[in-house]
């Protein structure tokens, strides 16, 4: 049979069907659904506000509590730009069990205050003389102590600074005789001081009340020469003061321990120069304008107070519907403060004034997006986010509350940073994103 070439196979017509099918499946449904859900009128305006006026202010940190702290710190340091830091410790010695019997006729060989170190150091490590000497009152663990305080002692020395001075390595161990001991602060103190307490009745020991009522607790300190403060292990019971002694049968040592349950105080004496040494016992001037640069020193140093005058003005030029979608705050780090030994600390904070005066955390602090505050190399600036901090201040909120500027860890180290002020280039400044 003659076979006709116009008649298309019917194979051809099954796969053209397929292909129909599959083209028409895969096709994007046209739809307005879910277009009605925001109306035009409705849409959010977004504007961006760089305009914001900011006020700098350096004040001087008086009321730094820095009681019960995980670290402490002892030495003198000069920090440039800032000025000298002295840093010492008060703390409470405890039992290391109660109820001890040091035997019969108990004569003491020697005693040391063994302080570990954390490796923290701050300055050129030099060596120090150091001072340890009985407090005449004792310390209270549920009281607060702040760092300007410091608490008054007997006058007796217990360190036997003909042994002195005392290099501060906080990184290398200690070798005394055929021990290798880990990196720590050993003062010898005089071997009467140890006699003295071998001779306190047995009952001074029965427990911790009864003998901080014999010896309240000691302050260490700087007492000349050298440089550098060293940051201290003061909570994990490590740090002891050591007795040696014998008795008619025994050779034998005690420790009184510097532990969590001590009662201890970082306190902090500062020599201003430069530009600060203007609020040096001059409780009068209450702070140093930050039109060009504004300060920031930990170790109960300063802080820079942060204000938005104009913020009033500025809510009464917006919709009342505004809202802050962002507020971010740039703080650039002052070219000219470099200082390989106190580089830029790695984070600030932003704390909000109460209405009691004290410092608290703002509302950003516990918000969903990050506040920020760590120093940010790239940009050579530290950043903040306070968007729910600003917004509070426009509804009126937070109306006439500072802000400050401090350092993450104010009473546990010795670092400052220079910023710049508000009218210079790359000044401080404010970036409002607004929307309505």
């Amino acid at each position: 049979m003659k076979r006709n070439h116009s008649c298309i196979h019917p194979t051809v017509y099954v796969l053209l069907g397929c292909f129909w099918v599959l083209s028409q499946g895969c096709t994007k449904p046209e739809t307005d659904i879910g277009l009605g859900l925001q109306p035009a009128t409705e849409l959010l305006h977004v504007t961006v506000i760089d305009t914001v006026t900011v006020a700098l202010a350096t004040v001087r940190e008086d009321s730094l509590e820095t009681s019960e702290l995980s670290t402490g710190l002892v030495g003198r340091v000069f920090v440039p730009e800032f000025g000298w830091v002295e840093a010492a410790l008060a703390t409470q010695l405890r039992l290391s069990a109660p109820d001890v019997n040091f035997g019969s006729n108990p004569v003491a060989d020697s005693v040391f205050l063994h302080v570990r170190y954390t490796g923290g150091v701050y300055g050129r490590a030099l060596p120090q003389m150091f001072s340890v000497q009985p407090l005449l009152d004792s310390l209270d663990i549920d009281s607060a102590y702040y760092s300007h305080v410091w608490p008054a002692t007997t006058g007796e020395e217990w360190v036997d600074q003909t042994q002195g001075p005392w290099p501060l390595d906080t990184r290398e161990d200690l070798v005394v005789g055929e021990d290798t001991l880990a990196p720590m602060l050993r003062l010898p103190l005089h071997a009467a001081v140890a006699q003295t307490i071998l001779n306190l009745d047995t009952t001074a020991f029965d427990d911790n009340a009864s003998w901080t009522r014999e010896l309240p607790g000691i302050l260490l300190r700087h007492d000349g020469g050298g440089h550098g403060v060293a940051a201290l292990d003061i909570s994990s019971g490590l740090s002891v003061l050591r007795m040696h002694y014998h008795n008619d049968t025994d050779t034998a040592f005690y420790d009184f321990l510097i532990s969590p349950l001590s009662a201890r105080i970082n306190l902090f004496h500062h020599d201003w120069v430069g530009a600060l040494a203007a609020l040096q016992g001059d409780t009068s001037l209450d702070s140093l304008p930050g039109d060009t640069r504004a300060f920031v020193l930990s170790a109960s140093g300063c802080k820079t107070r942060l204000r938005f005058p104009h913020l009033n003005a500025l809510r009464d030029s917006l919709d009342p519907e505004t809202v802050v979608l962002k507020a971010e705050l740039v703080v650039p780090v002052n070219s000219a403060f470099e200082s390989k030994r106190f580089p830029p600390q790695d984070q600030l904070f932003v704390l909000l004034a109460g209405e009691d005066g004290e410092a608290t955390s703002t509302p950003d602090q516990n918000a969903p997006i990050s506040i920020g505050g760590t120093y940010d190399a790239s940009r050579e600036a530290y950043v903040f986010n306070l968007s729910s901090t600003v917004q509070g201040m426009l509804n009126g909120e937070l109306a006439g509350r500072d802000l400050w500027i401090v350092s993450n860890r104010a009473g546990i180290s010795v670092t400052g940073v220079v910023l710049n002020g508000t009218n210079v280039p790359n000044g401080t400044h404010l970036v409002l994103t607004v929307g309505s």
